[in-house]
């Protein structure tokens, strides 16, 4: 199986052509297996070409590149770590918006991309020729609820509760790297508030900045989360602690948030690490008997 890896802002991707192959019959049993699998020669070459991996995993996910259903260039199906099926994925967007301009499946740096949170558009933004960056418009986040009270383990947070295609909780503290993440972002992740499961932002405001951490919903935490920049972002402009655009520093690098006619701007980097074939770990194993 032909795979890229590519990553951006941190979080790192399995990227399959199925507009011109068939596409897999188990992606969500295929994502788990390569996100734990740091002993292929692919994800060695992907090391090697700079990636730098999740703690304790190979990637974060898969994104599959299937044939649109309307007026798109491509359409983008994710699958997490765990294999479950998330909405939208601002960082897994643009890598898909560089892999489909360079394997020819758009024909111009504007690439259009079919999401389950509908229709997006990316920009590539070239530096020495090679799109390495990308801007992409992620649709009209929702604010559905300000600084709400969730009741946890005998404590209460306050909670920002924002829609950006899919679901986040956006909590502002004063240092987000002392927070407990783990403990804190599991027990949030599935609260009897979010039936669906939700993603979780950890946010600290610093030197004009917002400063995040991120417990994503079927991953754990990840470097880098291009909604959850988005959503926490524009919980900082609800709650008028910021104005957009702003700066959002991850773990796994900056993205910038704005806003273009209502609807919010992610820009970041996208970056291509490897691509070759891909065996599963049986096969691998059979093969050396």
């Amino acid at each position: 199986m032909k795979l890229a890896v590519l990553s951006a802002a941190g979080n790192c991707f399995a990227v399959l052509d199925a507009m011109r192959t068939a596409p897999p019959a188990d992606p969500a049993g295929l994502a788990r297996e390569l996100c734990a699998d740091r002993d292929s020669r692919l994800f060695q070459a992907a090391l090697r070409g700079g990636l730098a991996p999740p703690a304790g995993r190979a990637l974060d996910g898969l994104l599959v590149v299937l044939a649109p259903n309307g007026d798109a260039d491509c359409r983008m199906v994710i699958h997490n770590a765990d294999g479950s099926r998330p909405e939208a994925c601002g960082n897994g967007l643009r890598c898909v918006a560089r892999f489909a301009r360079e394997q020819g499946l758009a024909d111009s740096d504007i690439v259009r991309v079919e999401t389950d949170a509908g229709p997006r558009r990316v920009e590539l933004l070239r530096e020495a020729g090679e799109p390495r960056r990308a801007r992409a418009w992620m649709g009209h986040a929702r604010v559905l609820a300000l600084r709400e009270r969730l009741p946890l383990g005998g404590e209460s947070l306050e909670a920002t509760l924002v829609d950006v295609g899919n679901p986040h909780c956006v909590l502002f503290v004063e240092d987000e790297r002392t927070v407990p993440v783990a403990r804190l972002g599991a027990a949030l992740e599935r609260h009897p508030r979010f039936p669906a499961h939700t993603n979780v932002e950890f946010v600290a405001r610093r030197d004009g900045r917002l400063a995040v951490r991120v417990w994503e919903r079927g991953v754990g935490e990840t470097a880098a989360c291009g909604t959850g920049a988005c959503a926490a972002a524009v919980a900082a402009a609800a709650l008028e602690l910021e104005r957009l655009p702003v700066e959002v520093v991850l773990p796994g690098g900056c993205l910038a948030v704005g806003l273009d006619a209502g609807e919010v701007l992610l820009e970041g980097p996208c970056l291509r690490h490897a691509e070759g074939e891909w065996t599963p770990a049986a096969t691998r194993r059979g093969n050396e008997r």
